[in-house]
């Protein structure tokens, strides 16, 4: 099956007049079905798709990677906007506070979206777990990635409250899309918190078969080069032949995998990347 990403949001852009952003969103176009995967940040990821010449009408679902302002913060504007998803997907604890540590304080970092704006949407409101979630033909949504890898330990700057103390968040509701693109499984996530090379060991173990395309944020932009030659290395050693990282991957990282990784390519706002060809154009035309 063959399938289209075009890229709606991420932190730079591919061409003039677009608008580029800390956060992320991604339109999946499948044989029968079209899923949004977050809605970046604010509303502008709708005005690029609109620059783009892209109708976000109709969506089969709208799936949100994990409950982070960056990733939900245009979602009320889509909805306000008439846009109506057969389905709204989320994963488990999405609604929990959560906050980052800057200095000596705390920053709010929590879903830009309520729980009550959802339900009362009535459209159908699902949890998607560690059992993969079919969304059309060859698309699935999973979540349940527990961290593996000791490397990729939990961030101890991200933090969840939780009976009300705060405590290092695992991010059970980190939620990602597998895409079966021919002979190729297709991973993308929107920051990979649970490590990257965790969720492409589950989704393996889940799907009986290597994840040989990994797409979206793989949160190393607080890591250092240690961390990232060892993600280089495992997900070499995994079978993962193309690598599109953005977002939160950091720029140290990106050089590194531009450098050392066949294969890789940068994910910016405006792209679309084809599967299983694997082909990175401009939404306007050929790169």
């Amino acid at each position: 099956m063959s399938f289209s990403i075009t890229v709606l949001m991420e932190n730079t852009a591919a061409w003039e007049g677009l608008a580029a952003e800390h956060g992320l969103s991604l339109l999946v176009e499948g044989p029968d079905c079209r899923v949004l995967y977050d809605t970046g940040a604010s509303p502008r990821f709708w005005n690029n798709a609109r620059s783009m010449g892209v109708s976000l009408s109709p969506l089969d679902a709208l799936v949100l990677s994990h409950g982070h302002y960056d990733h939900t913060g245009g979602t009320a504007a889509l909805l306000g906007e008439g846009v109506r998803p057969g389905r709204i997907l989320l994963g488990p604890e999405f609604f929990t506070a959560r906050y980052a540590q800057k200095g000596s304080g705390l920053a709010e970092i929590g879903a830009a979206v309520s729980r009550r704006l959802l339900e009362t949407s009535k459209i159908p409101l699902e949890v998607v777990g560690e059992d993969p979630l079919e969304l059309g033909r060859g698309v699935w949504a999973v979540s349940g990635f527990p961290c593996l890898e000791e490397p990729e330990r939990p961030n101890s700057r991200l933090l969840r409250r939780r009976g009300g103390a705060l405590e290092v968040d695992p991010f059970p509701d980190e939620a990602a899309l597998v895409l079966e693109a021919g002979e190729d499984l297709a991973l993308l996530s929107g920051c990979a918190h649970s490590g990257v090379v965790s969720m492409c060991r589950q989704v393996s173990a889940r799907f009986g078969r290597p994840v040989t395309v990994f797409l979206g944020g793989t949160h190393l932009s607080d890591s250092g080069e240690e961390r990232v030659r060892y993600t280089c290395a495992r997900l070499r050693e995994l079978g993962v032949r193309r690598l599109g990282a953005c977002h939160c991957t950091g720029a140290g990282a990106m050089e590194y995998f531009a450098a050392r990784f066949p294969g890789f390519f940068p994910v910016r706002t405006g792209l679309r990347i084809s599967l299983p060809e694997g082909t990175v154009e401009m939404a306007a035309g050929p790169v």
